[in-house]
């Protein structure tokens, strides 16, 4: 599922920040507060009792500054305490006595917001965050807080009007996502959400957090087209590679290679992926420079076959004694450098055989392709034309038998070699 699946999240975090950040400073006028000749030691000590979980003595430490010098901020961190220490009922009384002193201070507030909520008091919870939005309206933090309430309380409404009337006048990508997700798993308005998010989008830009949630929507929608172009315009924005890579294999399977070919090579993401789509449109010239500059690149002899046999297909000639001993030398040197694969052995081997350079060494090629994959159809008939080339028409014919069992007759080579093993054998008997 999304990142995105849960909108109350949003107040797991209100929670985790009221626990730990610093208060923002209070709203009341600068005040000299009381000078404390050991104020720093009564710091030091009381946050290294609160880094090892000793709650008590740090709120002690805390407490007993704010009494010395009378800052909030010295009271506000023993509330937090407090809170941390599930001590909810004492920091209610602690924050009532202080909201008396300070009534403009929204750290108080929010602080009060989080008490009435771990207590399951969910109507004073309201009061308290409303007050806080009151004091700051353009606190995002106070808005989470104040949507997230409206959210346990099933007022889906409420909560998305609370986040559209800040979003009027700030167009940010957190609010419009929020407001999104309450579309989509409140309202069950997938299309709404999308829409939203589309029009954002085009105004304000694809941040990475807005399009990966249209991401997620058009995924769930199976919508492959949209889904595409926003992982190739979230490549834009963050030229992250796996964005791109994500949109060019969308466009593969959808058969728009130009634009999977344009968003590979502009983002170098997956150039297996490129070379897989040269090869499947028969951009040969292409897919033999790339294959060549991997292997220079990477020295992996696995790039030096496909360079070899890209060569040989892109090649109008396929007859040049030239051609061919560049393609032979090309593969038997990728053996050499530890390429071991069946479909290599087989390759080198059919070449050998079919234009008749050493049908010896390329049975051999192909009988080790053979114990790699035994039931291959295409090995097999490799090996058919093999015995048909030295003249053993009646190997090459029971081979070749396996090879019709398996495939029939619909392949143009097979039918063809099929022919004249056939023939072969007749004039043999």
């Amino acid at each position: 599922m999304s990142r995105y699946l849960s909108a109350f999240v949003i107040l797991l975090f209100l929670f985790a920040g009221c626990s730990q950040k610093s208060p923002h400073p209070p709203k009341e006028p600068k005040q000299q507060y009381r000078a404390f000749d050991y104020e720093y030691d009564y710091i030091i000590h009381a946050l290294y009792y609160k880094e090892h979980g000793d709650y008590g003595r740090a709120y002690l430490l805390f407490d007993e500054l704010y009494k010395k010098t009378g800052n909030p901020d010295y009271k506000i961190e023993s509330i937090k305490l407090l809170i941390a220490g599930k001590r909810y009922e004492d920091a209610q009384r602690e924050l009532s006595q202080l909201m008396k002193k300070f009534p403009e201070n929204v750290t108080l507030y929010r602080l009060y917001t989080v008490t009435e909520l771990r207590l399951n008091k969910a109507d004073e919870a309201l009061k308290s965050a409303q007050k806080a939005v009151e004091l700051e309206p353009e606190n995002l933090q106070n808005i989470d807080m104040l949507a997230s309430i409206y959210l346990i309380k099933g007022m889906y409404q409420q909560a998305y009007d609370v986040y559209d009337r800040y979003y009027a006048t700030h167009h940010d990508d957190t609010t419009v996502v929020k407001m999104a997700s309450i579309l989509y798993h409140q309202f069950k308005k997938p299309q709404d959400a999308i829409r939203l998010l589309e029009t954002h989008s085009k105004m304000i830009g694809c941040s990475e957090n807005v399009c990966l949630f249209l991401a997620e929507l058009y995924r769930q929608n199976n919508d492959l087209e949209n889904l595409a172009d926003v992982y190739a315009r979230m490549y834009d924005v963050t030229k992250t590679a796996e964005y791109a890579r994500k949109a060019a294999e969308i466009y593969a399977y959808k058969k728009e290679f130009d634009k999977a070919e344009k968003l590979l090579i502009a983002s170098k993401a997956d150039d297996k992926l490129l070379l897989a789509i040269y090869k499947h449109t028969r951009a040969y010239d292409k897919a033999s420079a790339l294959a060549e500059r991997l292997y220079e690149q990477t020295l992996d002899p696995l790039w030096l076959a496909e360079y070899s046999i890209l060569i040989y297909e892109g090649s109008p000639k396929k007859d040049d004694p030239k051609l061919l001993k560049k393609v032979i030398r090309s593969l038997s040197r990728a053996f050499k450098e530890g390429v071991d694969d069946p479909l290599y052995y087989n390759y080198l081997g059919y070449l050998l055989i079919d234009h008749n350079i050493d049908v010896k060494w390329g049975i051999e090629l192909v009988q080790k392709a053979l114990k790699a994959e035994p039931d291959s159809a295409f090995y097999i008939d490799s090996l058919a034309w093999g015995h048909y080339k030295l003249g053993q028409c009646k190997k090459a014919y029971e081979e070749m038998k396996k090879v019709i069992e398996k495939l029939g007759l619909k392949d143009e080579e097979i039918k063809a070699h099929w022919k004249k093993i056939e023939k072969c054998r007749s004039r043999k008997k």
